[in-house]
C-alpha cells in the first residue's frame, strides 16, 4: 500500500475516532433528566439517613465493586516488587484493565443507585462519594495504559485505550489531544516519504512493497502491530 495513502487514511481514521466518540451514548448520560440538578444540593449522610436494609441495597453493591478493583491490583503490586527485567508486562496490563473495569462498574452502580433514594441530598452523596471518584480512577488507569502503550510503540493498544477514555468522558482533553497527535504523526510521516522521493514502496525499492522490515524500522512495534496498521483502513480496528 502506498505510504502516503496509508498515512492519510490512518490520520482520518484516528480523527474520526474522536468525532465518533463525541457523539456516542455513554452510561453517564443514561439517566440524565430524571431528577433536579444536584450541583447545588449539599450531600447527605448515607449511613445516617438510610436504614441498614436500604444501605445494604444501595451502597453495598458499589463497595463490593470497589473491593474487587482493589483486589484486582494485588498481582500487579506483587509483580512490581520484582526487578524490572523480570516483571511480566502482560500481568501488569491485565491487572490494571480489570481494576479499571471494576472502578467503572462501581461508578455506574452509583449512578443507578441514585434511583433508589428519594432525597436529592442522598443522590448528591452517591455522586460525590462514589460515582465521580470511581469514574476518574478508571480514566486514570486507562490513561496510564494508553501512555505506556504509546511510548512503547504499541499504537494499536494506545488508540484502543484513548477511545475507551472518550467513551467514558467524551470531553477528556488528554485523550483528544493524544489521538490528534497520532493523526498528525502519520500526516508528517506521509509528507516525509514524499519529500524523500519514495513512491510508497518498501526497503527493496519496489512500489507498494511495504513489509515487516520496513515497519520495524519506524520503531512503531513488532509484526503484529505492522499487520494491524496495514489493515487499519479496512476497518479492522
Amino acid at each position: 500500500m502506498n505510504r502516503s495513502i496509508l498515512g492519510a487514511c490512518t490520520a482520518v481514521f484516528i480523527l474520526g475516532s474522536v468525532a465518533a466518540c463525541l457523539g456516542q451514548d455513554v452510561p453517564w448520560k443514561a439517566f440524565n433528566g430524571t431528577a433536579k440538578s444536584q450541583e447545588s444540593v449539599a450531600p447527605g449522610d448515607l449511613k445516617a439517613e438510610l436504614s441498614p436494609a436500604q444501605y445494604a441495597r444501595v451502597v453495598k453493591p458499589i463497595e463490593t465493586r470497589i473491593d474487587m478493583a482493589t483486589k484486582a491490583m494485588e498481582p500487579c503490586e506483587a509483580e512490581m516488587q520484582k526487578p524490572e527485567e523480570k516483571r511480566r508486562q502482560g500481568v501488569l496490563v491485565k491487572c490494571k484493565e480489570r481494576s479499571a473495569e471494576c472502578y467503572l462498574a462501581a461508578s455506574y452502580s452509583a449512578k443507578k443507585a441514585a434511583r433508589l433514594v428519594g432525597k436529592d441530598s442522598l443522590k448528591a452523596a452517591l455522586k460525590e462519594q462514589y460515582e465521580e471518584p470511581n469514574k476518574q480512577k478508571a480514566i486514570d488507569i486507562y490513561l496510564g495504559l494508553a501512555l505506556d502503550a504509546h511510548t512503547g510503540g504499541n499504537l494499536r493498544a494506545a488508540v484502543y485505550y484513548y477511545k475507551k477514555i472518550l467513551s467514558i468522558d467524551p470531553e477528556n482533553a488528554d485523550a483528544k489531544e493524544a489521538l490528534t497527535k497520532l493523526a498528525e504523526q502519520y500526516r508528517q510521516a506521509s509528507k516525509d516519504a514524499k519529500r524523500s522521493g519514495n513512491k510508497g514502496g518498501g526497503s527493496d525499492g519496489k512500489e507498494h512493497s511495504w513489509d515487516n522490515d520496513d515497519w520495524k524500522s519506524t520503531g512503531r512495534g513488532d509484526y503484529s502491530d505492522y499487520g494491524n496498521w496495514r489493515n487499519y483502513t479496512g476497518g479492522v480496528w
